[in-house]
């Protein structure tokens, strides 16, 4: 796999969340290299959902408009879609505990399958 770059332009705490994920999916062998623009989208979107949450912080839950009006602050409904979309990609790669009760085991198996067995058997009568 060739080296994922991490886009500079997100937050510190996504920097450190998608390399701990790059570790993790290169150790078990589950990432490839097409696999580059969901770990991008992943990136930006837990981005995203950071710096909305750090707006609904400072700010609050929600606005007043110009004419007195109560209604949601706008980085409320940003920060669940972004929410929204980085589970989707989570889920894809196993990075939520129930999406890692659906992938199968990497079962490795130490015996040598019958086209080995027949391969090693043709060299060696050669």
């Amino acid at each position: 796999m060739k080296k994922f770059k991490i886009p500079d332009k997100i937050e510190p705490e996504a920097k450190a969340y998608i390399k701990d994920v790059l570790a993790m999916l290169q150790a078990n062998g589950i990432i490839e290299d097409v696999d580059d623009a969901a770990i991008k989208m992943l990136a930006y979107n837990y981005s995203t959902f950071i710096k909305a949450s750090k707006i609904v912080e400072e700010e609050g839950l929600t606005i007043t408009s110009d004419r007195g009006n109560i209604a949601e602050h706008p980085a409320v409904k940003i920060g669940r879609d972004a929410q929204t979309s980085a589970l989707k990609v989570m889920a894809e790669f196993g990075l939520t505990a129930k999406a890692r009760t659906r992938l199968p085991s990497i079962k490795v198996d130490d015996e040598t399958s019958p086209l080995e067995e027949f391969i090693k058997q043709e060299k060696e009568g050669k």
